[in-house]
């Protein structure tokens, strides 16, 4: 049963995703450790839900908008927080890191992400 749910959920992933993390490397022009962005996951299938929340209140001119980007992914996949994540749906690629623990559940796991801006 858990089966034929997880090949049904898998169908809707039109996505994928490569994972990249920074590590340390020696650079051999002038021997010095520096970060280096190296990828540990590469065409993983995966979906991006969006949902917007709007939060107002009496004294706001403008009200406040907010979109919390989901990753549906496989369970069996562990992506290491402060990854950068850049996922392609729909043609289009964007990149996102990962900001929370993942839910996990016996289909596949469901990662809250954030725009990624820059290497901490």
């Amino acid at each position: 049963m858990v089966n034929s749910y997880k090949n049904a959920l898998r169908k809707l992933w039109d996505g994928s995703c490569d994972v990249f993390i920074r590590e340390t490397a020696v650079n051999k022009a002038n021997g010095r450790n520096e970060p280096v962005e190296t990828c540990v996951l590469r065409g993983e299938p995966c979906r991006l839900s969006f949902s917007t929340i709007s939060a107002t209140s009496e004294n706001s001119e403008a009200a406040l908008v907010n979109q919390v980007v989901k990753l549906f992914i496989s369970k069996d996949v562990a992506i290491p927080e402060g990854s950068k994540i850049v996922v392609t749906q729909e043609g289009v690629a964007a990149n996102y890191r990962r900001s929370g623990k993942p839910a996990i559940y016996s289909t596949h796991q469901e990662l809250v992400l954030e725009h990624f801006k820059e290497w901490a």
